[in-house]
């Protein structure tokens, strides 16, 4: 925790706290693992408009954007799937039939107006990969870490980036999601990240101890290369395959991974209790000093940053916020962070080496501080007078 005390005010740089979901774009609902067909996200149902609704909610709720990771092989309106290789369990007789009808013009629609509350990120085409008609985990890598053929990632990333197109949406996303948590880093230019980053990708979210790792972090939980930030996703709280989940998380890192699945109710005129408790969950826990909501990805990933690798300290009357450790090379570490107080704070809050954008004071004499550092800022005083 970082964590000091000041004239008796409690000073806090707060960890972010930000949710992802997981598999998203689905609208068979039943897992077909069994029959060498992908691992859906076992719905008693299919899934509909309702459904992304759903995440609207939650979204609106908790007053931010979410993130989420897209599967869109059954958003496939051309049936491009079948030319890109090992894409599908039906390989060249890739057939999307059944998926195509008006729910996706209703439904890619509906995303383009709530662009506000939910980003649309890489997951994958199928979320596996199939060989010979066989299927294995996962798309992007083996289950060992290792990297499927540069050739043949670029294929499904064209064909993801072509099925968005075919729906009308013309931006490749910035965020990517490993399928199964399959993924690897650490080895520059033949690095998967240096391939991502020509696509636009800029940031990864999976489980440092999952990926096949060439060279150690720069951090334990954040790291990055060729641009692309790598932040510790950690565990879900809940199973993949669990519907109607009942909220509970140890607000333990960062990112609070949940699958869509988890967010749904059978019925979906009953999601939105599902949705609301899970909301209620996270806003009871970040109104406290030691967490701070991120209203987006980018914000949650800059103060990552600084949780990590900022220091905080008490030095002739004032508070310092120690950035030396920041590396200069991290991308997108620029721009505003949060601090948070408890107790009564003086009259005249100052700062040297960063502007105060705001404050905000909470319930049990909790104030949040907006500060954007001064460019090149090491040190950043606050002066409570």
């Amino acid at each position: 925790m970082q964590h000091i005390t000041y004239k008796n005010c409690d000073i806090f740089l707060p960890m972010p706290v930000f949710p992802v979901i997981e598999d998203v774009g689905w609208w068979q609902g039943e897992d077909g693992s069994a029959a060498q067909q992908p691992y859906r996200n076992a719905f008693p149902r299919r899934h509909c408009l309702a459904d992304y609704q759903a995440l609207v909610r939650l979204a609106d709720r908790l007053g931010i954007r979410i993130a989420l990771g897209m599967v869109l092989c059954e958003w496939d309106r051309d049936n491009v799937l079948a030319g890109i290789k090992g894409a599908t369990w039906m390989g060249k007789h890739w057939n999307n039939r059944k998926n195509q009808g008006p729910w996706l013009d209703e439904t890619a629609e509906y995303l383009h107006s709530q662009r506000g509350s939910l980003e649309l990120g890489l997951h994958a085409l199928c979320h596996e990969f199939w060989h010979e008609g066989k299927m294995e985990r996962s798309e992007f890598h083996d289950s060992r870490g290792n990297m499927r053929p540069r050739e043949m990632i670029r294929s499904h990333l064209e064909a993801f980036g072509m099925i968005l197109e075919h729906n009308g949406f013309s931006e490749f996303p910035r965020l990517f999601f490993p399928p199964a948590l399959n993924h690897s880093f650490g080895n520059g230019k033949e690095s998967i990240q240096a391939l991502l980053h020509d696509y636009g990708i800029r940031h990864v979210i999976t489980r440092f101890s999952r990926a096949k790792r060439f060279t150690p972090p720069h951090h334990e939980k954040i790291t990055w290369e060729h641009g692309v930030g790598i932040l510790e996703r950690g565990l879900a709280p809940v199973p993949w395959h669990v519907s109607a989940s009942l909220p509970h998380w140890d607000f333990s890192g960062p990112i609070l991974p949940l699958h869509w699945g988890n967010l749904l109710h059978p019925d979906p005129g009953l999601s939105s209790d599902i949705v609301d408790g899970w909301a209620d969950m996270l806003l009871d826990g970040a109104t406290g000093p030691e967490y701070i909501l991120s209203e987006n990805y980018d914000a949650c990933w800059r103060q990552a940053a600084l949780f990590y690798f900022g220091k905080l300290s008490i030095d002739a009357e004032s508070i310092v916020i120690d950035l030396r450790a920041l590396p200069g090379d991290m991308p997108s570490n620029s721009g505003p962070f949060f601090l948070k107080t408890r107790g009564r704070l003086p009259i005249s809050i100052r700062s040297e080496g960063a502007q105060i954008i705001s404050t905000h004071l909470d319930r049990g004499n909790i104030t949040t501080l907006q500060l954007l550092p001064e460019k090149e800022r090491a040190r950043i005083r606050i002066l409570l007078c």
